[in-house]
């Protein structure tokens, strides 16, 4: 006797991606993708044609919003062995077969098997996958009308069949939930027979969740505006995403080089127009992010009661030093904020045009790449300023003479300061602060422009010591500091690891304008890992096409680790997670001046593994397919829409974002 299930409802939805703090048209919406591996996926079948997906309540045991396990420990298996999530849900004496608008002809016909090869993407063979992660997708090319996927373990007493009408086809919730909880570094066999392929591979499931939430900045297009970009995040597991904040959307008011309202591609003067480059306050209540040309930062609540309002604890000073202009990338660290102090580290470019005068219109008598030069300021700072501009509507904006720069001009050595960096002539940008307070790494690079590189022909890591805001020795990090260019670096949650871009060095173009030949970002770099304190670079597996794209051309960039990780004391094992943006997956091309473009990127993650010995592995890349997936509402009223957007600069942190509705696409 066979006992078949069968599942209606679907979802095919689309997706985006690039890098730089340059915003999109119309964020949110956008054209069809370019085939399957852009939707969102179909539980296990669409319907007949694309069309928006049916959402179906949370039942709590699916994963969707939220992992429901522990993270930063390692997991035991509930179920030893024969395990029934590959069994009827209804008899577990049977074996689950999920049937989909798939005839029983095609079904005879799917049973016979294929013999030309498939290839297939999504999940690529060897994919480490996070326990409790997004429900995993199959997704192949060389397909069929139709389907049929087995996937078997020896932990199951059974074997799971799927036939399905359309691909891509996403895991049954109960069968990824089943297969989170009990199944770890174990092989998962998949095979795929379709339109006389097929296809065998396997993946694992680390005995690790992964935490925290991500947020991503998605534009499509390049033009900065006040709804044109967007940040949006979602939880692990949840397979959508909200918008968590429009430039527009923050309070107070922004200001331009001038000192007075910024006024460059907005419908209200004093508006925010970008919201890239950013990284969450280490309670994860705020977001500093940074806005369009000049440069400058701004920090707001990231919270859904307060979202764009000023922190409590962000001072009128603090939001004045914020408003310097040619800033750079901001950084926290959970171990200086535990003390109490509220303060930020970032880059700035000096424009000293005149005594005490910092913010005077760029006249061009200033090269806006000299000096650059890190620096740490305190956002609750008491000194005082004419105007709070993170709480002035623009309206109340005053500001004769420039009062409020000279008073940020005064604060230097209290509120602000210089972090030495002896050894290191060149000059620094995109710090990353280590999460115990003590250590800076940066990109050293002898010509930056606007707090990133320009057409830089030294591009290294180095590390300096916070020293309590004083500094000191400045030191490549060895193995980071070769004659490739090096950059981006991040900190791994315990801070024994570095993730950052690497590329072989280049003859860059030097116009200031021409950014397509700039380092920041690039088709061949790829991200690679390495001990903090120095030693044996690795590059990660995840930089690898599989199926589509041409390895070494991915714009892989801007690696950021997951705010957890677990040893297992066992086995000397650290499991740590990566978020990264890849071209892979792109939905559309981005117009970079002179008839040139780059594709859009998208968002994917990886695991990755520091063994008892200190070597690395890592997984392949794993396709974040809920990126397209745009959930607006709650409740019974909740509806997904396509997202099409250029997603760069994720960021993985413990973002206390409204929550995505507790939904599972259908």
């Amino acid at each position: 006797m066979k006992r078949t299930s069968r599942i209606l409802g679907s979802v095919c939805l689309a997706s985006a991606a690039l890098a730089a703090c340059v915003a999109p048209d119309v964020p949110g919406d956008g054209g069809s993708s370019d085939g399957g591996d852009g939707s969102g996926g179909t539980v296990i079948g669409p319907s007949p044609a694309p069309g928006p997906p049916i959402l179906q309540p949370d039942d709590g045991d699916d994963g969707s919003g939220g992992t429901g396990l522990g993270t930063s420990e390692i997991l035991v298996p509930e179920c030893a062995s024969d395990c029934l999530g590959f069994s009827d849900p209804l008899d577990a004496t049977l074996p689950w077969i999920v049937v989909d608008g798939v005839s029983a002809a095609e079904q005879a016909e799917l049973d016979a098997g294929g013999t030309l090869p498939l290839c297939v993407s999504e999940p690529a063979s060897g994919t480490l996958f996070p326990a409790a992660w997004t429900r995993p997708r199959f997704v192949f090319s060389g397909a069929g009308a139709a389907a049929k996927i087995v996937l078997t373990t020896p932990r199951m007493r059974h074997p799971l069949t799927i036939y399905s009408a359309t691909v891509p086809v996403v895991l049954p919730a109960l069968a990824w939930a089943s297969l989170s909880r009990s199944v770890y570094n174990e092989d998962i066999t998949f095979t795929i027979t379709s339109g006389g392929g097929t296809a065998t591979g396997t993946f694992q499931i680390v005995p690790v969740a992964a935490g925290g939430s991500m947020v991503f900045w998605g534009s499509t297009g390049t033009k900065p505006g006040e709804q044109t970009n967007a940040l949006y995040g979602f939880g692990v597991g949840d397979e959508g995403v909200i918008r968590a904040m429009y430039p527009g959307d923050i309070g107070g008011t922004a200001i331009s080089d001038n000192a007075n309202l910024r006024s460059k591609d907005t419908t209200t003067q004093g508006s925010s127009t970008c919201v890239g480059c950013h990284t969450s306050t280490p309670d994860g209540k705020a977001v500093a992010s940074m806005d369009d040309w000049s440069w400058n930062l701004r920090l707001y609540s990231i919270e859904e009661a307060t979202a764009g309002e000023a922190p409590d604890y962000l001072t009128g000073a603090g939001a004045a030093m914020l408003s310097m202009t040619w800033l750079g990338g901001p950084t926290f660290s959970a171990g200086d904020w535990a003390t109490g102090a509220r303060r930020m580290v970032t880059t700035w470019s000096e424009r000293l045009l005149g005594e005490n005068e910092f913010w005077r219109t760029h006249d061009g008598s200033v090269l806006s790449n000299d000096p650059t030069q890190l620096v740490w300021m305190d956002m609750a700072s008491t000194a005082e300023v004419p105007v709070d501009i993170s709480r002035a509507t623009p309206a109340e904006y005053e500001n004769p003479g420039q009062e409020m720069q000279r008073a940020v001009a005064g604060m230097r050595g209290t509120g602000w300061e210089v972090i030495l960096r002896d050894g290191d002539t060149n000059y620094p940008v995109l710090p990353d602060w280590s999460h115990d307070g003590e250590t800076i790494v940066y990109t050293s690079t002898d010509l930056p422009q606007d707090g990133r590189i320009g057409g830089a022909s030294e591009v290294d890591l180095f590390t300096v010591p916070f020293n309590d805001g004083a500094g000191g020795d400045a030191e490549p990090v060895a193995g980071a500091d070769s004659s490739d260019f090096e950059y981006y670096p991040d900190f791994s949650p315990d801070d024994e690891l570095l993730a950052y871009n690497k590329l072989a060095a280049f003859a860059t173009n030097p116009g200031r304008e021409d950014s397509f030949d700039h380092v920041y970002y690039r088709p061949d770099s790829d991200i690679y890992v390495i001990p903090a304190e120095g030693g044996t670079a690795t590059r990660l597996v995840s930089n690898d096409a599989v199926c589509e794209g041409t390895t070494g051309q991915l714009y892989n960039s801007w690696a950021k680790w997951a705010p957890s990780h677990a040893t297992d004391e066992s086995t000397g094992r650290t499991y740590y997670f990566l978020i990264f943006s890849t071209a892979r997956n792109s939905p559309f091309d981005i117009d970079r001046g002179s008839g040139r473009t780059s594709p859009a990127s998208q968002l994917y993650m990886t695991t990755v593994i520091r063994e008892a010995d200190g070597s690395i592995t890592s997984g392949p890349a794993i396709y974040l397919w809920n990126q397209r997936n745009l959930v607006s509402g709650a409740g019974d009223s909740a509806s997904v829409s396509p997202l099409l957007t250029n997603n760069v600069t994720p960021a993985w942190d413990e973002f206390q974002i409204p929550p995505v509705p507790p939904v599972v696409v259908k």
